[in-house]
Protein backbone atom coordinates (compact mmCIF):
# COMPACT_ATOMS: atom_id res chain seq x y z
CA UNK A 1 0.00 0.00 0.00
CA UNK A 2 1.47 3.47 -0.76
CA UNK A 3 2.15 6.18 1.89
CA UNK A 4 -0.62 8.31 0.28
CA UNK A 5 -3.43 5.38 0.34
CA UNK A 6 -2.68 4.16 3.58
CA UNK A 7 -2.70 8.15 4.89
CA UNK A 8 -6.11 8.82 2.70
CA UNK A 9 -7.20 5.53 4.80
CA UNK A 10 -6.24 7.07 8.32
CA UNK A 11 -7.87 10.31 7.71
CA UNK A 12 -10.94 9.29 6.47
CA UNK A 13 -14.19 9.50 9.41
CA UNK A 14 -14.37 7.10 11.96
CA UNK A 15 -18.37 7.19 12.44
CA UNK A 16 -21.30 5.93 11.16
CA UNK A 17 -24.84 6.95 12.20
CA UNK A 18 -24.57 8.89 15.16
CA UNK A 19 -22.88 12.33 16.19
CA UNK A 20 -20.80 13.04 19.58
CA UNK A 21 -23.87 15.48 20.48
CA UNK A 22 -26.21 12.79 20.26
CA UNK A 23 -24.61 11.03 22.60
CA UNK A 24 -24.94 11.11 26.94
CA UNK A 25 -22.55 12.43 29.08
CA UNK A 26 -20.50 9.29 29.47
CA UNK A 27 -20.70 8.42 25.81
CA UNK A 28 -18.85 11.82 24.73
CA UNK A 29 -15.80 11.31 27.28
CA UNK A 30 -15.70 7.67 25.56
CA UNK A 31 -15.37 9.22 21.97
CA UNK A 32 -12.87 12.52 23.50
CA UNK A 33 -10.93 9.58 25.11
CA UNK A 34 -10.76 7.32 21.92
CA UNK A 35 -10.31 10.22 19.62
CA UNK A 36 -7.12 11.33 21.45
CA UNK A 37 -5.74 7.82 21.27
CA UNK A 38 -6.38 7.22 18.10
CA UNK A 39 -4.17 11.03 17.29
CA UNK A 40 -1.91 9.71 19.70
CA UNK A 41 -2.42 12.35 21.94
CA UNK A 42 -1.31 10.09 24.51
CA UNK A 43 -1.05 12.37 27.74
CA UNK A 44 -4.31 13.76 27.15
CA UNK A 45 -6.02 10.72 27.04
CA UNK A 46 -4.21 9.96 30.08
CA UNK A 47 -5.75 12.58 31.48
CA UNK A 48 -9.57 10.97 31.31
CA UNK A 49 -8.19 7.73 33.61
CA UNK A 50 -8.36 7.56 36.88
CA UNK A 51 -5.41 6.87 38.84
CA UNK A 52 -5.22 2.87 38.39
CA UNK A 53 -7.43 2.68 35.64
CA UNK A 54 -7.10 -1.07 34.40
CA UNK A 55 -7.15 -1.48 30.55
CA UNK A 56 -7.46 -4.88 29.46
CA UNK A 57 -6.91 -6.21 26.24
CA UNK A 58 -7.12 -9.52 24.15
CA UNK A 59 -4.53 -11.76 25.18
CA UNK A 60 -4.72 -10.87 28.91
CA UNK A 61 -2.67 -7.59 28.28
CA UNK A 62 -3.67 -5.06 30.87
CA UNK A 63 -2.16 -1.87 30.85
CA UNK A 64 -2.54 1.35 33.01
CA UNK A 65 -1.14 3.87 30.93
CA UNK A 66 -2.35 5.02 27.25
CA UNK A 67 1.59 4.83 26.20
CA UNK A 68 1.69 1.18 27.01
CA UNK A 69 -0.23 -0.12 24.16
CA UNK A 70 1.05 1.28 21.06
CA UNK A 71 4.59 0.36 22.24
CA UNK A 72 3.78 -3.49 22.22
CA UNK A 73 1.24 -3.53 19.35
CA UNK A 74 4.15 -1.70 17.19
CA UNK A 75 4.93 -5.38 16.70
CA UNK A 76 1.42 -6.10 15.57
CA UNK A 77 0.58 -3.55 13.72
CA UNK A 78 1.73 0.04 12.06
CA UNK A 79 -1.54 1.87 13.05
CA UNK A 80 -5.12 1.39 13.59
CA UNK A 81 -8.45 3.31 13.80
CA UNK A 82 -11.70 2.69 15.12
CA UNK A 83 -14.97 3.31 13.10
CA UNK A 84 -17.34 3.62 16.03
CA UNK A 85 -20.72 1.95 15.04
CA UNK A 86 -22.84 2.55 18.44
CA UNK A 87 -22.18 3.60 21.58
CA UNK A 88 -24.34 2.63 24.36
CA UNK A 89 -24.34 4.09 27.90
CA UNK A 90 -26.67 3.09 30.96
CA UNK A 91 -25.79 3.99 34.48
CA UNK A 92 -25.00 0.81 37.02
CA UNK A 93 -24.13 -0.20 40.55
CA UNK A 94 -20.59 1.08 40.16
CA UNK A 95 -20.70 3.68 38.05
CA UNK A 96 -21.80 4.95 34.20
CA UNK A 97 -21.28 2.01 31.60
CA UNK A 98 -20.46 2.58 28.00
CA UNK A 99 -20.30 -0.24 25.14
CA UNK A 100 -18.19 1.26 21.95
CA UNK A 101 -19.49 -1.15 19.41
CA UNK A 102 -17.68 -1.28 15.53
CA UNK A 103 -14.55 -2.30 13.19
CA UNK A 104 -10.79 -1.65 13.32
CA UNK A 105 -8.99 -0.37 10.25
CA UNK A 106 -5.56 -0.20 9.82
CA UNK A 107 -1.99 -1.48 8.64
CA UNK A 108 -0.08 -4.70 9.68
CA UNK A 109 3.17 -3.88 10.23
CA UNK A 110 4.42 -5.73 6.91
CA UNK A 111 2.51 -2.85 5.24
CA UNK A 112 -1.12 -4.84 4.43
CA UNK A 113 -4.53 -3.05 4.95
CA UNK A 114 -6.47 -4.58 7.19
CA UNK A 115 -10.77 -3.29 7.60
CA UNK A 116 -13.57 -4.51 8.89
CA UNK A 117 -12.39 -6.31 12.21
CA UNK A 118 -15.04 -6.30 14.83
CA UNK A 119 -14.17 -4.83 18.08
CA UNK A 120 -16.32 -3.68 21.26
CA UNK A 121 -14.95 -1.77 24.14
CA UNK A 122 -16.74 -1.87 27.78
CA UNK A 123 -15.88 1.41 30.12
CA UNK A 124 -16.59 2.05 33.56
CA UNK A 125 -16.75 5.53 34.75
CA UNK A 126 -16.87 7.45 37.82
CA UNK A 127 -16.17 10.66 38.48
CA UNK A 128 -16.14 11.35 35.26
CA UNK A 129 -12.84 9.20 34.71
CA UNK A 130 -12.30 6.12 32.93
CA UNK A 131 -12.01 3.39 35.55
CA UNK A 132 -12.04 0.66 33.79
CA UNK A 133 -11.43 -0.35 29.93
CA UNK A 134 -12.29 -4.18 28.72
CA UNK A 135 -11.42 -4.60 24.71
CA UNK A 136 -12.64 -7.47 22.26
CA UNK A 137 -11.61 -7.52 19.37
CA UNK A 138 -11.12 -10.11 16.27
CA UNK A 139 -7.57 -9.03 15.66
CA UNK A 140 -5.67 -12.40 16.05
CA UNK A 141 -8.55 -13.93 14.66
CA UNK A 142 -7.86 -12.24 11.33
CA UNK A 143 -4.01 -12.26 11.92
CA UNK A 144 -4.36 -16.24 12.10
CA UNK A 145 -6.22 -16.74 9.19
CA UNK A 146 -4.01 -14.08 7.02
CA UNK A 147 -0.83 -16.35 8.49
CA UNK A 148 -2.85 -19.38 7.10
CA UNK A 149 -3.66 -17.86 3.94
CA UNK A 150 -6.83 -17.14 4.58
CA UNK A 151 -6.86 -13.76 3.41
CA UNK A 152 -6.16 -9.62 5.34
Amino acid sequence: MSEKHAANLRDQPVVHGMTRDSLGEGGRLVWDFLSLFAERHYAEANAYLVPGCRMLFPGGMVFTDCTELPKRASAIYQWVKKVFERIDEFTAADGVVVYNYGTLRGQWVDGEAFDGVRYIDRFLIRGGKIADQKVWNDLAVVAAARRSGGGS
